[in-house]
């Protein structure tokens, strides 16, 4: 809707160049207008439209841009908020309005007026106080009055009045916020029912403030990998390599992948800048949607997600630039033979390669973009939730775990029950309001004035400590949910959730989510519950087939490839249990089924391993490590475990090599120095050995307990007592 907004605003400004030039008119421009301002409800992305037409109009009729400079410009302002958006306005009229007193079309008194109104209502739009009935009047004046004197002699007057009516009811969509938020939906973010919390939202200071000129992120990252690496991706011709793994990242396209429509974008660009104001609209257009955007979002060197979306209308806008380097070239193919069967066959022959370009992206594409059989943030909910007590509440972290929930709640009616507390919300006093309120309640025990004093994000504690609201929250929460025997509502908190707040000892796994016990005298997992979970009630499709093994048919980013890994996290834990309990088998077979789940997920492959060599099966725990070592050669964990398989079958010179590999790949792993000392000292090679340990002190000779060994190696090879020193078993893989 974006896009369609601003291709709208764009195509109306050209019809109105081109009807210009046979007959002046301003309606395509007001039409201009007001899809701006009704738009900027649906998305900010379409008011940066207003820059781009300000320049076109400018360049065709200077008397027109002067005129409608106020309307046009001011939408740039909505991203800033509501005040500041006005205070834009108010600039903005007062220079319309000091032009026209020097062209006499009004009086000086009244610009005069206008300007000090203006400038006194800039406070409350700039400042830190806000506009009331005073200011707001004054501003009205400012901006209206001027136009009440020009009304009977200049037709500006009367165009710019209904381009304020066209702004009025543009923006007004926004009051749908207070309409909807007076219902109370179950989802009310913000909760917009009165002024105050309206103007909190139009203000978007639920963003915080940031600065274009203090970088978030390096230069390097915010031009390549935020903005090259996307540019890249949209015209790749030919296929780069699909991932067949969760872990393998999908083949970044190189510049020769996308050079013809890069290039071709270069010489429609270039072509065009014979009609001069076309070539400046678009090219002012591209730059503000591309540098601009860079500059302006400030994105950070490790954004959550992709956000290759931001520079859509960048992709739009070289689509047109690819589009006339097309006529050109087939125009030069024209111009370059002559007339005849040869002038025809290049043609043809340059057609047929142009016109396979969108088909040959959309080839190469299209795997990426196809959401077919992609039910992977459907079901991890349907997963969350279906498993949980009733009339329950969990706790959720970020936007991946908390939105698919509110989904199956609201638009499928799954499992209304349960109350779904986003912990980042629970910093704000409407969330808790809402909480303590609307149904299914949590238990609150806290009056509206606390909950005000709350939602500043931080309190102070007895003891003066500062504790973040949602801190202060849970444990609210927790405590008015307790009884004598139990609990009210069961509580849980989502694996996903980073800090448990303290009741980490409380905690007993059931699949995707933590029960909370009153006490801790629980298991750590529930086996019985959390095997039907995996194995009987979950739903993978698109992620798992039946075994368990990675679906490779259906594209996950690698947002959904993160989160299914908690499914591995649960088996896993399963494994540990089996372990723990002498069902070594049990535990490799839940160990195999997290690896065919991601079969170069190192974390769980070692492990694995020592589960083989725990049974005594040292052969597959060789063999698993040596196949680890070729998919994974800068991994030294898995050379330094080949090695120690090794050194259980005898093979000391292998096993010394394959340290020598986890050595290479990273001269901070100790283990690899340590296991090589011990096998060649086994072997009698006792000054090799040592020469180990004596790399391993030279590049840290901090290390106390390796310098004593060393020391004492050193005397018992310049004559000092020798006594036996066994070789230890080398450390078993450990979980993650």
């Amino acid at each position: 809707m974006m896009s369609l907004g601003q291709i709208l605003v764009f195509w109306l400004g050209l019809k109105w160049w081109e009807a210009h030039e046979r007959r002046p008119s301003v309606g395509p421009l007001l039409l201009c207008i007001y899809v701006m301002w009704l738009s900027v409800g649906l998305h900010l992305g379409v008011g940066m439209m207003g820059l781009p037409l300000m320049l076109l109009v400018a360049l065709v009729d200077r008397k027109v841009a002067v005129m409608l400079a106020m309307p046009i410009l001011s939408v740039l302002g909505v991203t800033y908020g509501m005040e500041r958006m006005i205070g834009i306005m108010l600039v903005l009229s007062v220079v319309t309005y000091a032009v026209y007193a020097i062209q006499k079309r009004l009086p000086a008194w009244a610009w005069a007026i206008s300007a000090v109104c203006g400038i006194i209502a800039l406070i409350p739009a700039f400042g830190s106080s806000n506009f009331d009935l005073v200011t707001g009047t004054i501003a009205a004046v400012a901006l209206l009055m001027p136009l009440a004197v020009m009304w009977p002699k200049a037709r500006e007057a009367r165009v710019i009045a209904l381009a304020f009516a066209l702004i009025v009811v543009g923006y007004s969509t926004h009051l749908f916020l207070p309409i909807r938020a007076v219902q109370h939906p179950a989802i009310n973010e913000g909760n917009p029912s009165n002024w105050d919390s309206l103007r909190y939202l139009l203000e978007r200071k639920q963003y915080g403030e940031t600065s274009m000129f203090r970088r978030r992120g390096p230069w390097s990252a915010q031009l390549d990998k935020e903005f090259w690496r996307y540019w890249k991706r949209q015209w790749t011709l030919f296929p780069t390599a699909r991932p067949t793994t969760p872990n393998a990242a999908h083949g970044e396209p190189s510049v020769l992948d996308s050079l013809l429509p890069l290039l071709l974008g270069l010489i429609g660009g270039w072509w065009q800048r014979r009609n001069r104001v076309s070539w400046y609209t678009t090219g002012i257009l591209l730059a503000f949607s591309t540098v601009g955007m860079i500059l302006f979002l400030n994105f950070t060197d490790h954004e959550v997600r992709d956000r290759d979306y931001f520079f859509t209308t960048g992709y739009h806008i070289y689509a047109i630039w690819i589009g006339l380097g097309v006529t050109w070239l087939l125009g030069w193919i024209q111009d370059s033979f002559s007339a005849g069967g040869l002038r025809r066959a290049a043609t043809a022959l340059g057609v047929v390669v142009l016109v396979a370009q969108p088909f040959l992206v959309m080839r190469t594409l299209w795997f990426t973009h196809d959401r077919r059989g992609n039910f992977v943030a459907h079901d991890y909910a349907y997963n969350m939730l279906e498993p949980l007590a009733p009339n329950s509440f969990v706790f959720t972290n970020g936007d991946n775990d908390t939105f698919p929930l509110w989904y199956m709640q609201q638009v499928e009616n799954f499992r209304k029950d349960v109350r779904v507390i986003n912990l980042s919300l629970l910093n704000t006093d409407w969330y808790i309001q809402q909480l303590r309120d609307e149904e299914p309640k949590i238990p609150i025990a806290l009056d509206d004035r606390t909950i005000k004093v709350l939602g500043a994000g931080a309190v102070q504690d007895s003891l003066g400590h500062l504790l973040y609201t949602n801190q202060f929250m849970v444990a609210h929460i927790m405590e008015q949910d307790r009884t004598p025997t139990g609990w009210k509502k069961q509580p849980y908190f989502a694996v996903t959730v980073p800090e448990h707040m303290g009741f980490d000892k409380n905690f007993t796994l059931e699949g995707l989510v933590y029960r909370v016990n009153p006490d801790t005298l629980h298991p750590d997992i529930d086996v019985a519950v959390t095997r039907k979970s995996l194995y009987h009630d979950f739903k993978y499709r698109g992620l798992f087939f039946a075994d368990g093994t990675w679906d490779t048919t259906v594209y996950k980013d690698e947002n959904a490839s993160t989160l299914s890994r908690n499914y591995a996290a649960a088996h896993m834990q399963l494994a540990v249990t089996a372990r723990k309990a002498g069902h070594i088998d049990e535990a490799i077979a839940e160990m195999e089924r997290v690896a065919r789940m991601f079969p170069d997920y190192t974390e769980v492959l070692i492990p694995l391993g020592g589960f083989y060599m725990d049974k005594g099966d040292t052969a597959r725990a060789v063999e698993l490590f040596r196949q680890l070592t070729l998919r994974a050669p800068g991994n030294p964990e898995a050379h330094y475990y080949y090695g120690v398989t090794l050194i259980y079958q005898g093979k000391i010179e292998p096993a010394v090599h394959e340290f020598d590999a986890a050595i290479l790949a990273d001269p901070g792993y100790n283990n690899a120095y340590y296991a090589a000392y011990y096998s060649l000292k086994q072997l009698g090679q006792r000054e090799r050995a040592v020469g180990y340990l004596e790399r391993w002190v030279n590049a840290h000779p901090t290390d106390e307990a390796a310098r004593e060994l060393l020391d004492t190696e050193q005397q018992q090879m310049h004559g000092g007592a020798v006594r036996p020193n066994p070789m230890p078993r080398p450390p078993s893989p450990t979980l993650p």
